[in-house]
């Protein structure tokens, strides 16, 4: 029988671990905390029934989440005057839901997978967790932002990235945390047998990441191009302010001016505070101003469609669009459509309920080069850049993290951005509003970039590359498949030996 101490032990465990997980993740990066809080819940979900396994996931997802993204305050009650107990509710109830893909992940294994504690703490728990997180990202659109792998962007586990992708990285840790669970478990009498059982596949995992961290899965493709990144540092509270627009244009037109030497520039997310039909001279403009520098820009602004609607888009100043294809959820659109009325009493955020982009527009092109363009919430999903590659020899992300503030969403945002270019073998230009703009390499190493709430620009030569990693030919199929199959593997072996033992 449980005793009432134990009863309130593994739920508050369960939280607190949830909650301290954040810190593995950027700005913090204690990125070897992971291992310890995930090994906890772990623990415990060995030793509870399938429903309190449940509870314990949730309450670890709700740590997690809560704490790591909290910042969407900013953009509800800052940004979009919703009162704050509005705001705070939203956010608890998208925390509420993001939890239970974890409690998931917990209760198939303790429910449904052989009760054997080496397998669920070295494999089902593992496993389950790349199906589950995975998931997160696809259900209604997805919400792909506290995944595990990208606490290890710096270290030996990432090295993998670009073979199985971000998922394999978080389900890798889930094997380190469950061998520490597993050592844990032994209590004061040490079994060297049990002992090697754990800890050989974290020796092997490790190493294999170090072997597989330096490769390099992509070649050159022509020669570096000149690229500036323009930093305007606007503040949401101004960017829409109709006083602000023409010195906004002003301060991005005499930037890129003095760039005299660049084969491509590039603004940040809707850099233009209007939209397009509205400023068609200025764009004009500027077309005939990088002709004769013989250069290409690339700006942030709304496009309306044929049907009236409006899309965020990346503008080429030749006249090439890249329409936004996937949007945040409750900041672009309402996914219920019957609660737009309902939302918009309480909140007020500029083009909240815009257009998608079609999934299957062409490459955009600029310094004769084919871009791999994503608009901000983009680069959080995996499928949504290697769907562009390997015909894309170079990524693009313009981004605007104003709305955040100076939380930590920027940091988490860009340590997103080099898992993407580390899964791709690409480099990347990152063009934000106030940061964190920079230029990463395709081992997902920053090259450059500028401090945050500046004005700025920052210039590098950057080498287009071609090719595929494994990742960009299998995506995550492969390891969410390897995982699937492990999973319904020993389900069938279970129900089996049950089916012999009742005949």
């Amino acid at each position: 029988m449980e005793s009432k101490t134990w009863r309130l032990q593994w739920p508050l465990l369960s939280l607190i671990s949830g909650a301290l997980t954040t810190l593995a993740f950027a700005p913090f990066d204690f990125s070897w905390l992971v291992f310890f809080t995930l090994a906890v819940p772990f623990y415990l979900w060995q030793r509870l029934s399938a429903k309190q396994a449940a509870i314990s996931a949730w309450l670890f997802g709700l740590g997690l989440q809560c704490s790591g993204v909290s910042w969407i305050y900013y953009s509800l009650h800052v940004h979009g005057s919703a009162p704050v107990v509005f705001a705070a509710l939203l956010i608890f109830l998208l925390c509420c839901y993001l939890s239970i893909y974890t409690a998931l992940a917990a209760y198939v294994v303790n429910r449904f997978l052989p009760n054997n504690t080496v397998l669920r703490l070295m494999l089902f728990y593992p496993a389950s967790w790349v199906i589950f997180e995975w998931l997160q990202g696809y259900v209604m659109t997805g919400f792909a932002w506290m995944q595990l792998g990208y606490t290890q962007i710096d270290f030996p586990l990432s090295g993998f990235s670009p073979v199985f992708g971000n998922h394999a990285v978080g389900g890798f840790i889930a094997v380190c945390a469950g061998a520490l669970a597993l050592l844990f478990k032994q209590n004061r009498q040490l079994n060297y047998k049990l002992a090697a059982t754990a800890l050989l596949p974290v020796i092997i995992l490790w190493g294999v990441g170090i072997i597989l961290k330096p490769i390099s899965w992509t070649d050159k493709y022509g020669e570096p191009i000149k690229v500036s990144i323009i930093q305007g540092n606007i503040a949401q509270e101004n960017k829409w302010k109709p006083q602000m627009k023409q010195p906004t244009m002003k301060l991005y037109r005499e930037l890129s001016l003095a760039q005299q030497d660049a084969d491509l520039i590039v603004w940040p997310e809707t850099a233009v505070p209007d939209y397009w039909y509205r400023v068609v001279p200025y764009v004009q403009q500027l077309r005939a101003e990088m002709k004769q520098r013989e250069t290409d820009l690339l700006l942030g602004i709304f496009v309306k469609n044929d049907s009236g609607r409006f899309l965020n888009s990346v503008l080429s100043v030749n006249g090439d669009v890249y329409n936004k294809r996937h949007l945040v959820p409750l900041g672009e659109f309402i996914p219920l459509r019957f609660l737009i009325e309902f939302f918009n009493k309480f909140v007020k955020i500029p083009m909240s309920d815009i257009a998608s982009g079609s999934d299957d527009q062409p490459l955009l092109t600029a310094a004769g080069i084919p871009l791999g363009l994503s608009i901000c919430f983009e680069e959080a999903f995996a499928r949504d850049v290697i769907r562009d590659l390997p015909e894309a020899k170079l990524l693009v992300n313009v981004s605007n993290d104003a709305w955040f503030e100076d939380s930590i969403e920027p940091a988490q945002h860009h340590a997103i951005a080099r898992m993407r270019a580390l899964e791709a073998g690409r480099y990347m230009v990152r063009s934000t509003n106030t940061g964190i703009t920079s230029f990463i390499g395709p081992h997902g190493e920053v090259i450059k970039k500028l401090p945050q709430f500046e004005v700025g620009v920052l210039k590098s030569e950057v080498q287009p590359l071609s090719g595929a990693t494994p990742f960009v030919r299998w995506g995550d199929w492969l390891i969410v498949g390897l995982s699937s199959l492990l999973l319904l593997g020993f389900v069938f072996v279970k129900s089996n030996k049950k089916s012999s033992l009742d005949g």
